[in-house]
């Protein structure tokens, strides 16, 4: 996870392993997830959430509750929402070097 201000210096980076993840979308979503915590602790602007996983980034912008095997997730990151604005933005693979 990278935190950057508006002209896109880097306020802070972070990482961390999920040990235990079924797949890759449910490691994404850890990730989202985190960082939008850490964004919240570290920041009180709006923040754009980018990533390169169309479905992890459906969440943010999902309004249902989700049923699927990572509701719990869904639900930790609405609760994100109501705190602070977080725009989903999707990237390329490509531009996703830092994950990689």
């Amino acid at each position: 996870m990278v935190l950057r201000n508006e002209d896109g210096s880097v306020i802070f980076a972070a990482y961390r392993y999920f040990f235990h993840c079924n797949d890759a979308l449910e490691a994404e979503i850890h990730a989202i997830m985190q960082g939008m915590a850490l964004a919240i602790e570290h920041s009180d602007k709006p923040v754009i959430v980018q990533s390169d996983s169309s479905n992890a980034l459906a969440v943010l912008s999902g309004d249902t509750l989700s049923r699927s095997v990572y509701g719990h997730l869904d639900a930790e990151i609405k609760a994100h929402l109501v705190v602070r604005e977080f725009v989903p933005c999707k990237i390329g693979s490509e531009q996703n070097r830092v994950a990689h």
